[in-house]
């Protein structure tokens, strides 16, 4: 193909064509029977001049129809009066399910009253120390935990010294290559 043509391939990849610049081009590519160099514009083109040459055939029309009748009466259903009602029902129920829970919430809120365990100040304060020490003890367990996980942080360090383990063992390997026996 000649100077011209790749330029407009060019133009028209990078969308600066004109429509008869267009044209121009589909004609030569379409026309053009040796060239090898633009075998993927000259598919694309026909493909173009295929797709707006193609038709529908009546029987397409057919189908379409068939398929949108049959659509429309499977679509249709006849409301009963228990199904209108259905979503009402839902509804009066989850507000009978609110009272309810309501009235029993209230209800033992008026129940709670606080009245004093220990007559003697010495003995409430002896079970709230015991009370308080075994919370303690809860509290140190998991502070002996939290000092566990950061040993932890301590294992990159670790694994960097394997790591120069292996790299001596490699360094050993060169050598016992090196190594000949006379």
């Amino acid at each position: 193909m000649d100077f011209k043509t790749s330029e407009l391939i060019k133009k028209y990849w990078e969308a600066d064509t004109s429509l008869q610049e267009e044209e121009q081009l589909k004609r030569e590519l379409l026309s053009a029977t040796n060239e090898t160099d633009w075998e993927e514009e000259k598919a694309l083109f026909a493909h173009f001049k295929q797709a707006k040459e193609a038709e529908l055939d009546d029987s397409f029309d057919q189908v379409l129809l068939a398929e949108i009748d049959s659509r429309e009466t499977a679509g249709t259903r006849q409301v009963q009066w228990t199904d209108y009602f259905k979503q009402y029902y839902k509804i009066a129920a989850a507000v009978v399910v609110l009272l309810v829970s309501g009235m029993l919430y209230q209800q033992q809120q008026k129940e709670v009253v606080v009245e004093d365990t220990f007559d003697n100040p010495e003995v409430a304060y002896a079970e709230l120390k015991k009370q308080l020490l075994i919370v303690s003890r809860y509290l140190n367990k998991g502070q002996q935990t939290v000092s566990e996980l950061n040993n932890l942080s301590k294992v990159p360090s670790e694994l960097k010294d394997f790591a120069k383990m292996s790299e001596a063992s490699e360094g050993l390997e060169m050598l016992s290559e090196m190594n000949v026996e006379n």
